[in-house]
């Protein structure tokens, strides 16, 4: 046993480097730029740079676009995902041609969909694009991630509750949506944690670094910061965005053990 448990360590090695490489050391050096008053003069200076970020009023209006955007855009992308998986379900294998097409918004260019979007909605005057191309960009995948999550439900169940008088929107939120709960925890998680990467697709469509101010995200304030070489307040915003998705993470992993 001791053997096995050395090899299986053994096999860990690697992706634990790699890991410690790529993700913890820079992540403390992120917090050690945080926590100085500048790549220069390297003077420590505590917690300043973050109560200088909190009070900055374009963090405050990032922030707030990004948590809009968790609040009005993340329901609506799991809720689209969800129903295409049941869609996709009803057709009992038919149309498998289905399945692949909703990966395709993935492999397809942003730059190439911004000019589609930029045709179809000109100069609107909201986030409304944004919100449609984040939608439309990462609804493939949660389609996957429900579809495989229906592929190990037991047809048995779903033939009890409809002798019982279960049918339609009563058998998902009665049936379905209980028994794939997790994974329904795991794709919110996954939806939360890509909407604070949304940068490029608004980037493009706006062509500047400072778009309205509907759709200034936090990964636009870092963005700037960084090429202002701003490095102690790019240090700590991106801090405190990390703290906010472990935070979110972690409520969610808590609710998932809880109804597991």
């Amino acid at each position: 046993m001791r053997k096995y448990l050395l090899k299986c360590r053994l096999f860990l090695l690697p992706s634990l480097l790699g890991v410690a490489l790529f993700y913890v050391f820079p992540y403390l050096r992120v917090i050690y730029y945080s926590l100085i008053e500048n790549q220069f003069s390297k003077k420590f200076v505590g917690l300043k740079n973050y109560f200088a970020v909190l009070q900055n009023t374009y963090f405050r209006l990032a922030l707030r676009n990004s948590l809009l955007l968790i609040v009005i855009a993340v329901p609506v992308l799991v809720a689209v995902a969800f129903l295409l998986s049941v869609l996709l379900l009803r057709m009992n294998g038919r149309w498998k041609i289905l399945r692949i097409a909703f990966i395709f918004p993935m492999l397809v260019p942003t730059a190439s969909l911004v000019v589609v979007w930029r045709t179809l909605f000109g100069t609107e005057g909201s986030a409304l694009p944004v919100y449609l191309l984040f939608i439309y960009k990462n609804v493939g995948l949660l389609v996957i991630l429900f579809s495989a999550a229906f592929s190990t439900l037991d047809n048995a169940v779903f033939e009890a509750a409809r002798i019982d008088g279960a049918h339609g929107f009563t058998m998902h939120r009665k049936v379905t949506l209980p028994l794939i709960y997790p994974t329904l925890l795991f794709v919110v998680l996954i939806a939360v944690v890509y909407s604070f990467k949304v940068f490029r697709e608004s980037y493009l469509y706006f062509g500047t670094s400072y778009p309205p101010d509907h759709s200034y995200t936090l990964q636009y304030y870092m963005n700037n910061h960084f090429f202002k070489l701003n490095y102690q307040y790019l240090a700590s915003g991106a801090v405190l965005t990390s703290l906010i998705i472990y935070l979110i993470v972690f409520v969610g992993v808590k609710l998932q053990k809880r109804f597991a």
